[in-house]
């Protein structure tokens, strides 16, 4: 996946979109683009940059848009861990 951060306190050159929305970048502070990282790539890069990785809401809300590398319609990585489904789930309560 490619690699986006974002950061709660301001970074020179990155980008708020919004109030709801960190300061985010792909490329300044970063070494350039990164894409096709592993996920421990992705968050060594924004760690090293002094930020993190975004969470899912965050890239949802496209507080990442337009922040550089024509990432905007890749698959980016998040800090959020997917769940996976119970093999077992819980049948649905009666109606």
């Amino acid at each position: 996946h490619e690699v986006r951060c974002c950061s709660d306190t301001r970074i020179n050159r990155w980008s708020k979109r919004s109030e709801s929305c960190p300061w985010a970048d792909s490329v300044d502070g970063m070494g350039g683009c990164h894409s096709d990282k592993t996920f421990a790539e992705a968050e060594a890069i924004c760690i090293e940059a002094g930020a993190r990785l975004c969470t899912k809401d965050e890239l949802e809300a496209d507080c990442t848009a337009g922040t550089g590398c024509g990432h905007d319609r890749d698959l980016i990585w998040s800090s959020d861990v997917q769940t996976t489904p119970s093999a077992n789930p819980l049948p649905p309560p009666p109606l």
